[in-house]
């Protein structure tokens, strides 16, 4: 049993924080990009009850600008001896599409991997199968309208059996509907509603909503980013009690707060 699956075993439910190491990135313009900021927010993140840090070393906002494999490595080499250092025992995953640099990251101390291409056309199956590490395979497809659901199953089946024939371990493979990524708010809504199907496939399920757009069509009117928590908390405490078990939060005070009400009430 690997480091997560004890953590889920556990606690059942897990808040992981993110951590963009980067200019640009849609949250939060950048405001962590540096060592010292970067380590105190995490600090902060782990007081407030996160229990995976998801570190991010290039943006998939849509529009940003794609920069190199060395130059993703270099802004990770900045940031992780520290990160490790400063936190020995805190669950690290790497969000990353590129093989060469998960491979750097589970090298010098990174737990998971989180692949937004789903482990499709990137060999990113090998690195988990290298280094025997939990792999998040998220969908990142586009979707028929009516069909979301049974869309995202379809691709991540596929997904999930090229992780199988590398060798990965079923209990090492999380699955992520992709929430924002090639899709619009009615198939976010549509995906969420109807998240219960796709936790039939027996896999973990990670729900990654946080500061997304759909949030502000909730609302019903444009809002900035960080504006957008506690709906995005909602949203994923819905994700919960319909099988997911992983939340990626910007903040996770809000959504330790919502999943400790939410426990109480349905212990």
């Amino acid at each position: 049993m690997n480091k997560l699956q004890q953590q889920l075993e556990n606690k059942k439910y897990l808040i992981m924080g993110i951590l963009n190491f980067t200019p640009d990135s849609f949250s939060d313009g950048g405001d962590f990009y540096n060592v010292e900021t970067a380590i105190l927010q995490i600090e902060s993140m782990i007081k407030d009850g996160a229990n995976i840090i998801d570190i991010g070393c290039e943006s998939t906002r849509p529009g940003a600008t794609k920069i190199t494999v060395e130059e993703e490595i270099s802004r990770l080499g900045r940031i992780l001896p520290e990160v490790r250092r400063t936190f020995p025992n805190v669950l690290l995953s790497i969000d990353t599409y590129k093989k060469k640099v998960a491979d750097f990251a589970l090298q010098n101390g990174v737990d998971i991997i989180n692949d937004v291409y789903g482990a499709k056309n990137n060999d990113m199956a090998e690195i988990a199968v290298k280094y025997n590490a939990p792999i998040i395979i998220m969908h990142n497809e586009s979707v028929s309208e009516g069909r979301e659901i049974n869309d995202v199953i379809s691709s991540l089946k596929e997904s999930i059996d090229i992780c199988l024939e590398k060798g990965v371990p079923r209990e090492n493979i999380i699955i992520d509907p992709g929430i924002g990524f090639n899709k619009n708010v009615d198939n976010n809504i549509a995906i969420t509603k109807n998240l219960e199907d796709l936790a039939q496939l027996g896999f973990t399920i990670l729900y990654a909503a946080s500061r997304k757009r759909t949030v502000d069509y909730i609302l019903g009117g444009s809002s900035l980013p960080k504006d957008r928590d506690v709906v995005s908390a909602a949203l994923s405490l819905e994700a919960i009690r319909k099988g997911a078990s992983i939340v990626r939060m910007h903040n996770v005070k809000i959504m330790y707060e919502m999943l400790a009400t939410y426990k109480t009430i349905n212990k």
